[in-house]
């Protein structure tokens, strides 16, 4: 089904504060605002960045997933600048969080990491050591990258399940030991036993759990047993791969004859979501939405969709849709 990236970014998006809680070890910490995504003066964007809060204390986190093999210099110096950028842009410290998806289970669960780039007079002795991890380094009062690094194979299906709030459950297959069925069918069980606010957000989070299995060649036979594919073609999450183009297998030949280019799928998909969190829409609202031909604004109202959690969320964005101007 789905996209593997798409899936990450929809349960973060969904709720955040249970990824930087996680990650902090401090369920004191609150997501005040999602802030944009997109780099000052380049053409990249991070997973996340959010205004956290602790007590008086306001700082900018920034979140990204790592899921291939680089050098820690390159890897670091990455975070640096995004760190820098954000910075300049929000006037905030920053704080990075790197979720490693392919890690080291010999490793921490969590660890904090640092890369050295600054120097001072006392490098060019030739008795200084240059490694970023030397002691000489580090004691330097030199420009420096620090960032935390979630290590999820370092950490065993049954203890995330365990220690791990529900947004990260259906990880379960990134976890040391949880790309097995017996794993798969007890993140399920967790999954069908938990209270979710709404019955879009079981389905949706066994979307992902779906998503992420195939992606780790698992069988998904046994998601059959709990998530029909009516049910998977209803999730936010399938909506969103479908609309980018991204969905796979049969359910994207069904579609495929329903959606004449790229604009009436935003609109459809916009709509279809509204219904689902809202159970009807008004025609004054669906009559704006397929009057829109901009692209731009179709992909920015169809972002906002996914993104809705309940009916309230759902009602002020056909609020937003029905007043706006057309383009």
């Amino acid at each position: 089904m789905g996209s593997f990236d798409q899936s990450l970014k929809y349960l973060l998006h969904h709720d955040p504060a249970d990824f930087i809680r996680f990650a902090l070890g401090d369920p004191s910490v609150d997501v005040v605002e999602a802030l944009p995504t997109g780099l000052p003066a380049q053409a990249r964007e991070v997973d996340g960045v959010y205004l956290v809060a602790r007590g008086n204390a306001r700082i900018v986190v920034h979140l990204e997933f790592h899921r291939r093999h680089q050098a820690f210099t390159e890897l670091a110096t990455d975070i640096a600048e995004a760190q820098l950028r954000l910075f300049r842009r929000d006037k905030l410290p920053v704080l990075s969080l790197l979720w490693d998806l392919y890690g080291d289970s010999a490793d921490g669960v969590v660890e904090g990491r640092t890369l050295h780039y600054g120097a001072t007079p006392a490098a060019l002795d030739p008795r200084a050591a240059h490694d970023d991890q030397s002691p000489a380094a580090a004691a330097s009062p030199v420009s420096q990258c620090v960032y935390q690094r979630v290590n999820l194979k370092a950490l065993g299906a049954e203890e995330l399940l365990a220690r791990g709030p529900l947004t990260l459950w259906p990880l379960v297959p990134l976890t040391r030991d949880g790309a097995s069925e017996t794993m798969l069918q007890k993140a399920l069980a967790a999954l069908e036993a938990c209270s979710f606010r709404s019955s879009m957000d079981r389905v949706d989070h066994l979307a992902v759990l779906w998503s992420i299995a195939e992606a780790e060649g698992m069988p998904v036979h046994l998601l059959r047993a709990y998530m029909s594919e009516e049910e998977l073609m209803e999730s936010t999450l399938f909506q969103s791969a479908f609309a980018r183009g991204e969905a796979k297998g049969e359910a994207r030949g069904e579609a495929r004859g329903e959606a004449r280019g790229e604009a009436t799928v935003y609109r459809e998909t916009t709509l279809r979501i509204l219904a689902l969190r809202m159970g009807t829409v008004d025609p004054a609202v669906t009559e704006r939405v397929r009057a829109v031909t901009d692209l731009a604004t179709l992909k920015a109202w169809l972002d906002e969709a996914l993104l809705l959690s309940d009916a309230d969320a759902a009602s002020k964005l056909a609020e937003k849709i029905r007043n706006a101007a057309l383009p």
